[in-house]
């Protein structure tokens, strides 16, 4: 396409407009909920092994623990979906 001789942006209008947002929000989400419940899940298995099979810690002590760590891995979760999503969306 020829550039226009004013100082007008040329445009092309081929009706692809980019990625769906549907889909790009729900890989992002997919994609890092999965890897966040791969590292939830290494992280319970470890602190479990640690602190109840090696220091003897009591299951009622440590479970607190693991409660606020799955709070804490929502935000991992949400601000990367919210960024990859709001890219695409521009």
């Amino acid at each position: 396409m020829c550039k226009p001789m004013s100082g007008e942006k040329a445009t092309v209008d081929d009706g692809d407009n980019g990625p769906n947002i549907g889909v790009v929000a729900g890989v992002a989400f997919t994609a890092i909920t999965l890897l966040a419940a791969i590292a939830y899940t290494v992280m319970l298995n470890l602190v479990d092994w640690v602190a109840v099979g090696v220091l003897s810690y009591p299951v009622a002590g440590v479970a607190p623990f693991a409660v606020i760590t799955g709070a804490i891995l929502t935000i991992p979760i949400v601000v990367p979906t919210v960024l990859v999503t709001a890219r695409f969306a521009d």
